[in-house]
């Protein structure tokens, strides 16, 4: 059985700017309390910690299979895993950017989608290596997670128009130059006539959830998909 939902700042051991579910290593929290934080989560799942994996996500369009056969030694500098082994969960942390997950009877995975990655094509790249291990595009759905909000994400004039010469979808009405980053994600499932859900919540808007753009100084909460 597939199990996919998205992790808010609640729930954790974490304090000060990370309180209190931070999963993330690299923000400035303390360590411990991130490994706790993980367990539990990895509880929650009913899986052991090293079932559950973690990316070193740097915004491109890199892809890394989790496989029993070849475990890696340190999370892959990648934007997003896919696996095909069971009782396996997969991670993409964020706090602003788009955690989206995919299933299929073929395969399982977890996306991170930044702008960067956006207009560097992971959303696509995802899909492809899904289609490459025997997923038929009917097959596959999504989960789209909460993530900055087209009236929240103010970018610069040039890179505005980067994004949105690429993904039109990603254009707002507002004066100022914002983009509406999950419109571009639905705009390319939507070509690819991928069905698809929403949680439609923004992350600077929201208290349970971590927000960089808010906070600068802050947490990780995650996408999870697991089988």
């Amino acid at each position: 059985m597939i199990r996919e939902f998205f992790t808010s700042r609640v729930g954790g051991v974490s304090s000060g700017s990370f309180t209190d579910f931070n999963l993330a290593l690299h923000v400035g929290d303390e360590i411990d309390a991130v490994l706790e934080n993980r367990e539990i989560l990895a509880t929650a799942l009913g899986l052991t910690s090293d079932r559950v994996f973690y990316m070193d996500q740097v915004h491109g369009n890199e892809i890394a299979m989790v496989e029993r056969s070849r475990p890696a030694s340190q999370p892959p500098k990648v934007d997003a895993l896919i696996t095909q082994e069971s009782d396996t969960a997969l991670v993409v942390l964020v706090a602003d950017c788009i955690p989206l997950l995919f299933r299929s009877p073929s395969a399982i995975a977890a996306v991170h989608v930044g702008r960067a990655g956006l207009v560097a094509g992971i959303v696509e790249a995802a899909i492809a290596k899904l289609e490459n291990l025997g997923a038929s595009r009917s097959e596959i759905s999504a989960q789209i997670g909460p993530s900055i909000c087209g009236s929240c994400y103010e970018v610069s004039p040039e890179i505005y128009l980067d994004v949105i010469s690429k993904y039109p979808a990603a254009a707002t009405t507002l004066a100022k130059h914002t983009l509406n980053l999950p419109g571009a994600v639905i705009s390319i499932l939507d070509s690819y006539e991928i069905e698809y859900s929403r949680e439609n919540s923004c992350t600077a808007h929201g208290e349970n959830l971590f927000s960089y753009r808010r906070d600068g100084v802050t947490g990780r909460q995650a996408g999870v998909i697991a089988w």
